[in-house]
């Protein structure tokens, strides 16, 4: 099945299933609470870089509330792409929870791309902050 899904979706077939296996939970759309936990669990856990990454950005495109703090704590991964789709992740989420952590990261993450997508997130809070207080 997971094949039929990386055929369909033009992903490569074979080695990669654990690692698209996080994008996988979304477009099976499986129950919220399970793919969700299991998100997390990934993001936290797993010890492949790019299963961290892509449980966070599943996560930010699910807009899951509860993994607002896990999102928050990857932002401090030693990995790029995990602190790239957890700042993606946070402005897709629109959380004032994430507010302090992803200004932390767009002044002082050595990365460029992590401090500009952190950025844009904030972008994205405020936008929506300002849009819901008309």
């Amino acid at each position: 099945m997971a094949s039929d899904i990386q055929r369909k979706n033009g992903m490569p077939v074979g080695n990669t299933v654990q690692i698209v296996s996080a994008e996988s939970i979304t477009i099976l759309d499986m129950p919220e609470g399970k793919s969700v936990d299991q998100l997390i669990h990934e993001l936290k856990e797993d010890s492949d870089e790019m299963v961290r990454s892509a449980a966070a950005s599943s996560l930010g495109r699910i807009k899951a509330e509860k993994s607002i703090e896990p999102l928050i704590q990857a932002l401090n991964d030693k990995h790029v792409y995990v602190r790239h789709g957890a700042a993606w992740a946070l402005g897709e989420l629109k959380s004032e929870k994430a507010i302090s952590a992803l200004y932390r990261a767009a002044l002082a993450d050595n990365d460029k791309l992590t401090r500009g997508i952190a950025a844009e997130a904030l972008w994205k809070i405020q936008k929506d902050l300002q849009t819901s207080s008309c």
